[in-house]
């Protein structure tokens, strides 16, 4: 991974502005005074010759409307801030990259999900997160694990981000593009010591753009972020029958294909601005067939479904000799998936490819339009 950035303490800039070499020029009122020296009827002199400070008519205290009133602060709150945001500062010191990582994005299939399934890969280990639903600007989402050794951090971030601070530390660690969804990077750190037990601080990332550090996102008492969303659904399992929904999928033809269990959305929203655009499974059915088992979903666009197509999968590829058809990653196997309407109809699992193709091929779906 790219090596740790530098960030300055400070930067000040002071600026003075002289004027100089301008004459002293007389006020309007001296002017007018001197051209009133004589008895006249001009309007102008009889003013000056009666002008005077007025009375004020009224005392009046308080806050104006629209003024900004500072929030009453709790001080021992501030002096707990006080007192450990310099061990905060040290152990945002301690974070680095590991030397071989990668977070994937790939769409999650469960009927009602939203957003995508997360993968993240540190060595050989992987661990994956369903559902997630990153905003699309600054840190979009960040989530933190500690275990008796060390602490890790993952933050999915808009693109032009270069960097990660982490608890206000002025040490950066580099983002990475997130392969097949644009738009998109990522970042992950490790710090070498658990969270201390007793702390009522939590570790967060600032956003690093063109080597300046952003104040963290959620900053000093500020709620936590909530990175879930989703749509209403219903439950099933065999031997009921699928129940009414926003989008239906049915097989036709082949035998041996027999539905075990789903989740039907009895009703969809939109979902802006999630980072990648993302999708929406309005339905998902769990089959049996040929002694595997496999996924098989309708996705729509999270910020516009039925009424907009979803944006490609992350990573898909045409199949060769099957016009229509697209292969990509998913989080448990592989995903081969058509267009169907504004909608994916999309497979995941099963044993290989010509069987998902099989599975696929006689498959039929209702979407919303």
């Amino acid at each position: 991974m790219p090596a740790p950035l530098r960030l300055p303490l400070a930067l000040a800039v002071s600026c003075t502005l002289v004027l100089a070499g301008a004459a002293a020029l007389p006020s309007i009122s001296e002017a007018a005074s001197s051209e009133c020296a004589a008895p006249t009827d001009d309007p102008v002199c009889e003013y000056l010759a009666n002008q005077h400070e007025a009375e004020p008519v009224a005392t009046i205290t308080g806050t104006l409307p629209g003024a900004i009133e500072p929030l009453p602060v709790n001080p021992v709150i501030a002096a707990e801030f006080a007192e450990h945001v310099k061990e905060w500062e040290e152990r945002g010191k301690l974070a680095v990259s590991p030397r071989e990582w990668e977070v994937r994005l790939t769409p999650g299939l469960e009927g009602g999900w939203v957003g995508w399934c997360m993968t993240v890969r540190v060595g050989a280990a992987e661990t994956t997160r369903c559902p997630v639903a990153p905003k699309g600007e600054g840190i979009g989402y960040e989530s933190w694990e500690a275990g008796g050794s060390g602490t890790r951090g993952v933050a999915l971030v808009n693109a032009p981000i270069e960097a990660v601070a982490v608890d206000e530390a002025n040490v950066a660690q580099a983002t990475a593009p997130v392969s097949g969804v644009p738009g998109v990077s990522a970042a992950l750190v490790e710090i070498p010591a658990p969270f201390p037990a007793a702390s009522h601080w939590f570790d967060e990332f600032e956003p690093v753009l063109r080597g300046v550090r952003s104040s963290g996102g959620r900053g000093f008492s500020a709620p936590e972020r909530d990175y879930s969303a989703g749509l209403p659904f219903s439950a099933w399992r065999a031997p009921e029958q699928p129940p009414a929904g926003v989008c239906s999928i049915s097989a036709v033809h082949l035998a041996g294909l027999t539905p075990r269990f789903g989740h039907v959305v009895t009703s969809v929203s939109a979902t802006p601005g999630l980072a990648g655009g993302g999708f929406a499974s309005c339905i998902d059915t769990e089959y049996s067939f040929a002694h595997s088992s496999f996924d098989a979903a309708v996705l729509l666009d999270a910020a516009q479904p039925g009424s907009a197509a979803p944006a490609p999968l992350p990573g898909g590829a045409p199949v060769r000799h099957h016009p229509g058809m697209f292969s990509a990653p998913g989080w448990n196997g592989q995903i081969l998936a058509r267009r169907v309407g504004d909608a994916w109809l999309a497979v995941e699992g099963a044993a290989s490819l010509r069987q998902r193709i099989q599975i696929l091929s006689h498959l039929r779906a209702s979407v919303p339009s």
